[in-house]
């Protein structure tokens, strides 16, 4: 487990877990009610060229999601991870509503081979340098120079405008580093990058401003919410490294979604790994969203009411205890504690932003603690997984306990 998200400051961050992100993105459509924020998914296919028509994108967790998903990604009164395309390799192709119909007749004047090429459903292509390599012949021996390269590409440029191309986009593996230079003289930039290749886009049309999306720009944490079926106290941490540590700061457990992970999900996995409890998700209590992150990264994070194995009730009933194993690296200590001493620690009684926050929290455990499984009359977003429908594979929607 990396180090976890701190409610302390602007953005729950979490050192050492790197973002990993897709190549391509659709713009998500916002839709607000009184009892759901829920978003229009759209579709990342981790092979192709998106886009050429849509430009914002967002990153959840440490994986490039655009509140939307390929396979399985989740939606929601936000949204969360995909489930599959997150994980497989940017070269793995996944079926998306992005992949064109029919695919277009490969021009054999290009200088490209066809297994190299992309195209998407909004009149762009994706170079991928890795397939040019000779099958069966090994990268370092392998090494296509940069000269040759750079007529390769202009003389593909020039034939992708003569088609009426827009959104071009060229994956570069780090063993071909040196190619990178030839690209930017065509005028291609950075798009993202994550350990093993960068990837590079250049808009074609010149009568109008680029529509290809921007690099990720969110992350998402979660912090978790569990309360002693017997004392009502709150399980909390304090941790070894970062800001909390320096002020001696109890905090529930938190932490950042792992690629192709669901906010549930990443609330049950945070839990085991810090305090060693089993427990079950039941509802988002509230959210937080904040911005001036690292790199400038915005940050969704949600606050996770979380339920109890049902084998610690049997254990008290049986005159035990509720044993908590902290994680060694990161976790000083971790304790049950009183949610009003939680609630009154200095550093949230001077932010208004934390004191409603906890006040969220507070309001959940005095009306006693009724889970959603229990009860249909709790506020907060509950957690379904669904099929898709019109495409193999679920999502993980969040909607209103209420509804």
């Amino acid at each position: 487990m990396k180090t976890s998200a701190v409610l302390l400051a602007s953005s729950a961050l979490r050192s050492g877990r790197t973002a990993r992100w897709t190549n391509g993105a659709r713009r998500s459509c916002f839709f607000r009610s009184s009892s759901a924020f829920a978003v229009a998914p759209s579709v990342v296919d981790t092979t192709s060229s998106h886009t050429s028509s849509h430009r914002r994108r967002v990153a959840f967790g440490a994986v490039a999601v655009l509140f939307a998903g390929s396979s399985t990604t989740t939606a929601v009164a936000m949204c969360s991870n995909d489930d599959n395309a997150a994980s497989a390799s940017v070269t793995t192709a996944v079926k998306s509503i992005d992949d064109p119909l029919k695919t277009p007749p490969h021009n054999k004047l290009l200088p490209f081979p066809e297994s190299s090429l992309r195209h998407d459903t909004y009149s762009g292509v994706t170079l991928d340098i890795s397939k040019l390599l000779i099958d069966g012949s090994d990268e370092s021996d392998n090494k296509l120079d940069a000269e040759t390269f750079q007529e390769m590409l202009g003389k593909a440029i020039d034939i992708w405008k003569s088609e009426n191309r827009r959104g071009i986009w060229i994956r570069c593996p780090t063993s071909h580093a040196h190619l990178i230079a030839p690209s930017t003289n065509y005028g291609f930039d950075f798009q993202h990058a994550e350990p093993g290749y960068c990837v590079l886009t250049k808009w074609l049309p010149t009568n109008s401003i680029s529509r290809l999306p921007n690099g990720p720009t969110h992350q998402v944490g979660i912090g978790a919410l569990v309360i002693h079926p017997r004392t009502g106290k709150m399980l909390a941490v304090q941790e070894r490294n970062g800001p909390a540590a320096a002020r001696k700061l109890w905090k529930m457990p938190t932490g950042l979604t792992d690629p192709g992970e669901d906010i549930s999900s990443a609330a049950v996995r945070e839990l085991k790994e810090e305090t060693g409890l089993d427990c079950q998700f039941d509802r988002i209590i509230c959210f937080r969203q904040a911005h001036g992150g690292l790199f400038n990264r915005s940050d969704m994070f949600f606050v996770c009411l979380c339920k109890l194995s049902p084998k610690y009730e049997q254990r008290l009933e049986e005159g035990g205890d509720i044993e908590l194993l902290p994680q060694e690296e990161e976790i000083l200590c971790a304790d049950w504690i009183d949610m009003e001493d939680y609630a009154h620690q200095s550093v949230w009684k001077e932010s208004p932003l934390y004191k409603e926050m906890n006040g969220a929290m507070l309001r959940v455990a005095q009306r006693g603690i009724e889970y959603s499984s229990d009860t249909n009359n709790n506020e907060g977003f509950v957690a379904k997984e669904l099929p898709v429908g019109f495409r193999p594979g679920s999502n993980t929607i969040y909607v209103s306990s209420r509804l």
